[in-house]
């Protein structure tokens, strides 16, 4: 089995079964669409908030036409898309780092819990409860949830040294860079949850947490969500 949860979870749940991939093309590397293929699904799909002129749409499709795949493809905002223009709801739902780039978080759940039949695989970067280095101590409680445009000068620089020395990441706008947030801005970072607070809000709108792993050094968090 793959060290990746997505992939692990998506093996155990997908034959036989309808897949839906959420915000698969970031940068036209991450999709699962096809890792779905492979374990023997039986309908294929993606919805991106992605332009239809992205060269994300353009790595994806040349993807798909290299191992033969066939899907329907879906483009809007997973908060404002109407789930009658995705009809039936898919067996398995997929949706990986999106979360905490959204405004609205929990409308996203809301709408992912209303397409989706049996399961959702959800993966979140997610907060250590205690943050301590050289450029300052930032904590919260296992409920707790960071709201990034709060954060003050010192807040963010602690959060930065972490977040580029633990988790290698060099652009997390919000974090790394202080950045004019709106409600349409889709590359910030607006939320920081712990995984306490992440089952919590999967719970809160009607999903079953079946399993969990963390990766990305415990910098992300992966639910199985029935």
């Amino acid at each position: 089995m793959s060290i990746d949860p997505r992939d692990n979870y998506i093996a155990q749940v997908v034959e036989g079964k309808s897949f839906l991939e959420v915000g698969g093309l970031w940068g036209g590397l991450n999709e699962k669409v096809s890792v779905a293929y492979k374990y023997g699904a039986n309908r294929l799909a993606i919805l991106d908030v992605a332009s239809p002129e992205s060269e994300w749409w353009d790595f994806f499709r040349e993807r798909m036409a290299q191992i033969g795949v066939k899907y329907d493809a879906f483009i809007g905002d997973i908060c404002t898309v109407n789930p009658a223009e995705i009809g039936t709801p898919f067996d398995i739902v997929h949706c990986s780092g999106a979360l905490y780039h959204l405004p609205n978080p929990m409308l996203m759940l809301t709408v992912l819990r209303s397409i989706t039949k049996e399961y959702l695989i959800l993966t979140s970067a997610v907060t250590p409860e205690v943050i301590k280095n050289e450029d300052g101590y930032y904590a919260l409680p296992p409920s707790g949830v960071i709201f990034v445009p709060a954060l003050s000068d010192t807040e963010r620089n602690c959060l930065k040294t972490y977040w580029t020395t633990n988790a290698g990441v060099t652009v997390a706008r919000g974090i790394t860079e202080a950045v004019n947030f709106s409600t349409d801005n889709f590359g910030a970072w607006w939320w920081l949850p712990t995984a306490t607070a992440l089952r919590a809000m999967c719970c809160s709108v009607g999903f079953q947490v079946i399993d969990s792993q963390p990766f990305w050094n415990n910098n992300a968090l992966t639910l199985l969500l029935r």
